[in-house]
């Protein structure tokens, strides 16, 4: 596996159950299998042919009788009884948001929900918070010489961010905080690019938020 998913499975805890929505390769619930998790074991997809790939990552770790396999949108056809743990990675935030929306189930503190989104985690964690998840943890791996956020959510708590912790996480929340204050820089020049970039577009209604969001990030590097 990846190092990004190696740090999604270090997160998992043995338990009730796991599914892995847009499983693709089956590479995650395979890997559990292998490290002696006892619980149940979903790998879900879409799409038949990564769920194909998925089958045959089973078949040759001898493991096709540990998971079960679910061609399905999200999480349409996964026994929420049967689990206690929702791995989603992989894909942009508002995608996770539309799964996450789709099973309403899921708002339940007895789920455990490990995200990693590819893109628009300030989408998600709005989500999160606007639907009374607690973001319990976060943690920033690198995989390739990018920087990936995986957030460890559950429902029914509070989670105060503000505009910039909406991209950042919050520091106090994050187990590797020495990627965070490089993802933070990163994600600091990015707003920097971008409203240099809108300079002599003062009617913009967009740059005074990304100025209100570049001070905010200015004022967490400031706490590291």
């Amino acid at each position: 596996m990846n190092k990004r998913l190696n740090a999604i499975a270090a997160l998992v805890k043995d338990g009730k159950g796991l599914v892995d929505v847009g499983t693709d390769h089956g590479q995650l619930p395979v890997f559990l299998a292998q490290r002696g998790y006892s619980g149940a074991l979903f790998a879900s997809d879409i799409r038949e042919g990564p769920l194909m790939a998925a089958r045959r990552t089973a078949e040759e770790a001898a493991l096709t009788d540990r998971i079960r396999f679910l061609l399905c949108d999200g999480l349409s056809l996964c026994p929420p009884e049967e689990i206690d743990t929702i791995v989603i990675a992989g894909m942009g935030g508002d995608m996770i948001v539309k799964i996450l929306d789709e099973a309403e189930w899921c708002m339940d503190r007895r789920y455990r929900l490990l995200l990693q989104p590819m893109s628009k985690n300030e989408v998600l964690r709005y989500w999160l918070v606007y639907n009374e998840f607690e973001i319990e943890s976060e943690t920033v791996t690198e995989d390739g010489g990018i920087l990936y956020q995986i957030l460890c959510a559950r429902f029914g708590g509070v989670t105060r961010l503000n505009d910039a912790e909406l991209f950042t996480g919050k520091r106090a929340l994050c187990l590797t905080p020495a990627l965070y204050d490089r993802q933070l820089t990163q994600i600091r020049s990015r707003f920097a690019h971008a409203i240099a970039g809108m300079e002599g577009r003062e009617g913009d209604p967009r740059l005074r938020l990304y100025r209100e969001i570049l001070e905010q990030l200015r004022e967490l590097e400031g706490k590291t």
